[in-house]
């Protein structure tokens, strides 16, 4: 049986490229699947649309650390990593994306993995997932949260 943990990351908007919002970091020898996703702005809305970027990286960048819940206050502490508001972007793997939505402003989207359908983090170290806010002419604080189990 697996293990359950929940992370949360906020970050602002900004145009292309664009500045991670949330990574789930892999470790060597610990696979993750990632399996539920909810995102939304916490700005003041608008009519604007954010186009939100789910990716695969080989280089996790630098971000700042966020505390990984488990679901289960009995499950041991867990092996993958969660970062946010990152001051170096992680390397993408070019045609990495796994996700990619248009979202108005003023609705959140959640997104959850059919059985079978996780959206797997390897286990390489410092590799992972990625989640990407780009918006042209808007600009405002954004969250994420993600769920996976390892």
């Amino acid at each position: 049986m697996s293990d359950r943990y929940a992370a949360s990351g906020a970050q602002t908007v900004t145009a292309t490229p664009g500045d991670t919002v949330l990574t789930l970091i892999g470790l060597s020898l610990t696979r993750g699947k990632l399996y539920d996703l909810v995102f939304g702005t916490i700005g003041t809305p608008a009519d604007a649309f954010i186009q939100w970027l789910l990716r695969r990286f080989t280089a996790a960048g630098t971000g700042t650390g966020v505390g990984e819940i488990p679901l289960d206050t009995d499950a041991p502490a867990n092996q993958l990593t969660a970062d946010e508001n990152h001051t170096v972007e992680p390397t993408y793997a070019a045609d990495s994306e796994l996700l990619d939505f248009g979202v108005n402003v003023r609705a959140s989207f959640r997104w959850v993995a059919a059985p079978g359908g996780e959206l797997v983090v390897p286990a390489t170290a410092a590799n992972g997932i990625g989640l990407t806010p780009i918006a042209a002419g808007y600009s405002a604080d954004v969250a994420a949260t993600y769920h996976w189990e390892e």
